[in-house]
């Protein structure tokens, strides 16, 4: 019996996860990833795939855009929304009555207020990761770093102002999952937050820590603000959306319209996400999807072996204090022994080029 494949792009942490799932639903998933990420299986040639599954922007714009291999969702998405963080947030202006982004500006905007954030508008821009941005207090540093972006290979055109809360008590909430606009009992949502900046390695290292519980009520507002703007996009499929929430405002951040980082979150309800992406969900994943979540916190385990390896007892406290001493599971996601895969492929990598006199990276 031939076993049905899927397709996805990338090999990192949410690929990993999707692999899994995928072969508890009777599924071969490959990627067509070739640096050297976590172990997940290469596409054969001539491979026939039943579905593209979305882990990155650059792959679903490539699929929105006809050159889609197999079924995916979303399968219709603005494209001019996709990676773009000043449009997103202008198109969420264009609805005074739904949930609203931090107040921003272009550039060279006179009313610009600081401290303010000099941020990325995309995630990418061909193969270049950009950062998500750099905290100004003053209009001299901000000209420094504007003059600072040539030298970084970036250009001013992919940045814009955005307002800056970090200095007051803020927590960030992700809503992820699946929605179904056109029917919502096949949805399945959780509201999570990022935790990361208890533990002294500061805000750069966001998503390496998540609790599933949420003891803040109003929190409930970021998911009803998810479903509002879904809603309005007539959306269907996997994603996640952040949200910054001080004591007086809840503010949506962005959209990615893809499988998130944390997707393995949803083995606690069995897998009733990916088959939702697969289309192969049933009544059982629709009911199995409204139990209570369970105490949980998500710890991604590449930086775990990273701080295990640095003896950095500041982050070990405090996921024990966040995990274990709070009653929580720890799911460490991938597992030490994957997570070890990654420094041992780079070093392997880095020894054949050593031995073949090639000393140059190309992904």
């Amino acid at each position: 019996m031939t076993v049905p494949a899927a397709l996805t792009h990338s090999s990192w942490i949410n690929a990993w996860a999707l692999h899994r799932a995928c072969r508890r639903a009777g599924v071969a998933l490959y990627t067509s990833d070739d640096t050297h990420g976590l172990p997940v299986p290469r596409l054969p040639p001539g491979q026939a795939v039943a579905w593209e599954l979305m882990t990155d922007e650059a792959a679903l714009r490539r699929a929105l855009q006809g050159q889609a291999r197999g079924r995916f969702e979303p399968a219709t998405y603005p494209l001019d929304l996709l990676d773009d963080k000043w449009a997103f947030a202008q198109w969420l202006a264009l609805d005074p009555q739904g949930p609203q982004p931090l107040p921003q500006w272009a550039l060279d905007a006179p009313d610009a207020c600081f401290p303010l954030l000099l941020k990325a508008r995309h995630s990418w821009v061909g193969s270049t990761k950009l950062p998500r941005g750099w905290v100004c207090r003053s209009a001299d540093e901000l000209r420094r770093r504007r003059a600072d972006l040539p030298a970084l290979g970036m250009q001013e055109a992919w940045f814009f102002l955005q307002a800056w809360r970090g200095d007051a008590a803020v927590r960030l909430w992700s809503v992820a999952g699946y929605f179904d606009a056109g029917d919502e009992a096949r949805s399945q949502l959780l509201l999570t937050e990022r935790v990361a900046s208890d533990t002294a390695t500061g805000p750069g290292s966001s998503a390496m820590l998540v609790t599933l519980d949420i003891d803040d009520p109003s929190a409930a507002a970021a998911v009803q603000a998810c479903k509002t703007v879904l809603r309005r996009l007539q959306y269907r499929g996997p994603l996640e959306m952040e949200f910054i929430s001080t004591a007086d405002s809840l503010h949506l951040l962005e959209l990615n319209p893809r499988l998130w980082m944390q997707h393995g979150l949803f083995e606690a309800w069995g897998n009733g996400l990916v088959r939702r992406c697969l289309g192969l969900d049933t009544a059982d994943d629709h009911v199995a999807a409204h139990r209570p979540s369970p105490p949980l916190l998500w710890v991604n385990g590449i930086w775990w072996l990273q701080r295990l390896l640095r003896l950095d007892m500041a982050a070990l406290g405090a996921c024990w204090r966040l995990g274990r001493g709070a009653g929580r599971r720890v799911l460490v996601q991938p597992p030490l022994a994957t997570a070890l895969v990654v420094p041992l492929r780079r070093l392997l990598r880095r020894w054949c080029q050593a031995a073949s006199g090639d000393t140059g990276d190309h992904g």
